[in-house]
């Protein structure tokens, strides 16, 4: 190992253990909200460029197979989630040994599993489709879509994979503007294909998988250079890290994987009640919650390094001091989006429609006032799940993940609508996570006091 290389690791250590933590604070997580938020701008022009170019069908139907789209995310964030931990926790014990290991064994799996999983997806198209809840008006659509996409899938994970473990390697701002540059690059071509050429929700399609195959192309070699705190060459296979990878990040993934249920049933209720209406409707508050929850997973995932990294090394009181941070700035955010969404929701509405007088609109616009009361609460439920995944106790932060994400929000589709009529579908998300942040306090508070013996924040 150079001298030079060597300096660079012990520097990253130190300032990791000895840091400044709001300094750390906004190294890390300034990054993850900058480039999950990006994320979030790019399937809101998405979504715009759809709407004022296609039409709300098309909304409707890129909508549709979104749980497809969730399926392949979930699975990237699992694998990278999980390795990011097991690398931060890996070097917090200067175990340089298994960092490596935690690289290759799960970039080598991501790639072959999502293969596997596109190539099924791709040739059951238009049944998963139809499973999906498209109709004769939706089914061309969202076929179209995820046939253009789905070959695309597996450089998605790559580019997830890499965004993940460059983080973990110290450089969350080279992640951050090579995701930032993918998304920018995504929507120059969304306007070229859609909204020039015309080419429907196929170009939309065609503009990410571009557009993500640039980005993997920029981060992917990085984790194969024998110059990186950690590289895939100097790795080996090690079935038993992968496991681990997936304990360790399946509360992320169960977030994804629930998203995908919820959205489904959402958009089959939608259209039961409302019609292809109602499913826009839902699409264009999907994309609203989308940008939120982006900015909360980026601070919360942004700072699991650090959290990873001093549990590691058994500096407890500075795991407190970089939560209590997180919390605070999660709470400042959600301030800020309830504000904006209940006093001007009908501008933000109106950005994904071509003309205001429509069925979808108001539908949407009823909606995004009586959602936007989740954005109060959900940031502290998801850092709370952040901060178990990081410390590597999966166990509890998939209780989390699945209380706010799947069992409160399943118990509300299915039973609201039926008792209180359609309308009362759009308090089932700010109750579930009312719900949900009762016992993820209790939960956090209980980890304060028996595993880190610090008073709750």
């Amino acid at each position: 190992m150079s001298t030079d290389k060597a300096l660079r690791r012990q520097n990253r250590e130190e300032l990791l253990l000895t840091g400044n933590i709001p300094h750390l604070f906004v190294k890390y997580a300034l990054p993850g909200v900058a480039g999950l938020l990006f994320l979030g701008l790019q399937s809101v022009v998405d979504g715009i460029v759809l709407g004022h170019f296609v039409g709300a069908n098309a909304l409707a139907s890129v909508n549709l197979i979104l749980p497809c789209y969730s399926l392949i995310t979930a699975i990237a964030i699992v694998i990278g989630v999980g390795c990011q931990t097991i690398v931060s926790i890996s070097l917090g014990r200067s175990n340089r040994q298994e960092a490596n290991d935690a690289v290759a064994s799960l970039f080598y799996f991501l790639i072959g599993f999502s293969v596997l999983i596109s190539l099924l997806i791709y040739l059951f198209a238009e049944p998963i489709t139809v499973f999906l809840g498209a109709n004769a008006v939706l089914l061309n659509g969202s076929v179209g879509y995820i046939r253009t996409l789905v070959p695309f899938f597996p450089i998605l994970c790559a580019m997830f994979f890499g965004d993940y473990i460059l983080k973990a390697m110290g450089k969350p701002v080279y992640a951050t503007t090579i995701m930032g540059a993918t998304v920018l690059i995504n929507i120059l071509l969304d306007l070229l294909f859609v909204g020039i050429w015309n080419w429907g929700v196929e170009g939309a399609g065609l503009a990410t998988g571009f557009a993500f195959s640039v980005g993997a192309f920029c981060n992917v070699p990085s984790l194969f250079s024998r110059k990186q705190i950690v590289s895939v060459q100097c790795g080996r296979f090690r079935s038993s890290l992968v496991w681990s990878a997936f304990y360790n990040g399946s509360s992320e993934g169960m977030s994804e994987l629930a998203v995908a249920i919820t959205v489904f049933l959402f958009n089959i209720t939608m259209m039961r009640y409302l019609g292809e209406d109602g499913v826009a409707a839902f699409t264009v508050i999907n994309y609203v919650s989308f940008i939120a929850t982006t900015l909360y997973l980026g601070v919360s995932d942004g700072i699991i390094p650090v959290i990873g990294y001093n549990f590691g090394a058994g500096c407890e009181s500075r795991i407190q001091a970089i939560l209590k941070l997180a919390a605070q700035t999660n709470m400042l955010i959600g301030s800020v989006l309830f504000i904006a969404l209940f006093g001007f929701g009908e501008q933000i509405i109106s950005l994904f429609f071509k003309e205001r007088n429509s069925a979808a609109f108001d539908i949407a616009l009823e909606g995004v006032v009586i959602y936007s009361f989740a954005f109060l609460i959900n940031g502290l439920n998801i850092l709370a799940s952040s901060y178990f995944t990081a410390i590597g106790n999966a166990k509890v932060s998939i209780i989390i993940s699945m209380l706010r994400g799947l069992v409160f929000v399943v118990f509300g589709i299915l039973v609201y609508p039926r008792i209180w009529g359609i309308q009362s579908i759009w308090f089932n998300v700010p109750v579930a996570e009312i719900c949900t942040l009762f016992i993820s306090g209790y939960l956090v508070w209980k980890s304060f006091k028996k595993e880190v013996n610090v008073r709750v924040i």
